[in-house]
């Protein structure tokens, strides 16, 4: 691409581009230990604790009934469990089983230190602050609800 050109500094293009190449790495190692990309993405948003239906959705970055599929092949192979929200019994909760926290925690591993050797030549003051303007970006522009 020649440079000055619109699309070189194009934020959005930026953005998906940085994405694409940086999550494609990633998948390459996914693929090797044979986790389909969405299920490593639900994997992942669970880590760290239960979430509704709808978070993981939108972690995912899916439509809920795109999810809900995937969430019954998880559920069938004894990856997640849903169970009703105690807090609000018309939503679901979705949380790992153990065989799904044995599943993630090596993923996790390989996560971070891939996001460790993308941001590396940045330095970390640098890495800090993109991944904070980043989530900053993400809070100004995400819809409530």
């Amino acid at each position: 691409m020649p440079a000055g050109t619109f699309i070189d500094g194009y934020l959005a293009y930026l953005l998906a581009r940085a994405s694409h190449l940086i999550s494609g790495e990633f998948h390459e190692h996914l693929k090797t230990q044979r986790v389909p990309v969405t299920t490593w993405r639900v994997l992942a948003s669970l880590v760290d604790g239960p979430r509704s239906a709808k978070q993981v959705a939108d972690i995912v970055l899916q439509k809920q009934p795109t999810v809900s599929k995937v969430l019954e092949r998880m559920e069938r192979q004894a990856l997640i469990r849903r169970e009703t929200n105690p807090s609000d019994r018309r939503s679901i909760l979705v949380s790992l089983t153990p065989r799904g926290r044995r599943l993630a925690a090596p993923l996790t591993e390989a996560a971070k230190r891939h996001e460790a050797s993308v941001l590396e030549p940045f330095g970390a003051a640098n890495a800090e602050t993109l991944v904070s303007v980043l989530q900053k970006l993400i809070d100004q522009h995400a819809r409530p609800g």
